[in-house]
């Protein structure tokens, strides 16, 4: 893919906390954002310092050893496969300049060197959108969810956008300009690992 970077994986829940999706738009069924403040990440890999310059693990083995190693139960949690778009946009969360976008910079706080893993079987993956993602020292949200940001986009029944060009032209266009966060904007490809 061009300007998408190798990221990682995570394992998550899809499903949002209760009563989330009242306030969502009618079309979204459940979250697959990249950061955990809506659907949480099964195991940590931030807190427990696995965490490659993208925020995330560098393979599923990490993230079912962690899981086994903290005895947390990882039955219906979903695999996410995550490419990483080369880019990234500083902003205070409420300004946005679109010519200020600069080479991706690594996670301040990566536990581990970047050694992403290929997925097995890349007919395994299936793409479910883009997730627009904020980095400070590390992977820190996803104001789609987040902050609420998906009444205000056109995103999919995942809470995602649908194409890379729709995500780079929310952030230039200020779609997440109402103070969401602060940080290092950029765009993630989300695909669950079948």
């Amino acid at each position: 893919m061009i300007g998408m970077l190798p990221a990682g994986y995570l394992l998550k829940r899809v499903v949002p906390p209760a009563g989330w999706l009242v306030e969502a738009p009618n079309q979204v069924k459940d979250v697959c954002s990249v950061a955990n403040c809506v659907n949480d990440n099964v195991v940590d890999v931030q807190e427990a310092w696995k965490h490659n310059t993208f925020g995330v693990a560098n393979s599923p083995a990490v993230l079912w050893a962690l899981a086994e190693e903290v005895g947390v139960d990882s039955s219906g949690a979903q695999l996410f496969y995550y490419a990483a778009y080369e880019r990234e946009l500083e902003s205070d969360g409420w300004k946005f300049d679109a010519t200020s976008w600069r080479p991706r910079s690594p996670v301040r706080s990566a536990g581990v060197e970047d050694a992403v893993e290929s997925p097995a079987d890349e007919g395994a993956l299936s793409l479910v959108g883009y997730d627009v993602v904020v980095f400070g020292d590390y992977l820190e949200h996803s104001p789609l969810s987040c902050n609420s940001a998906a009444s205000e986009a056109q995103v999919n029944e995942h809470c995602l956008f649908p194409s890379l060009e729709r995500a780079v032209e929310a952030i230039n266009s200020g779609t997440f300009g109402g103070g969401c966060e602060e940080g290092a904007y950029t765009v993630f490809a989300v695909y669950m690992v079948n």
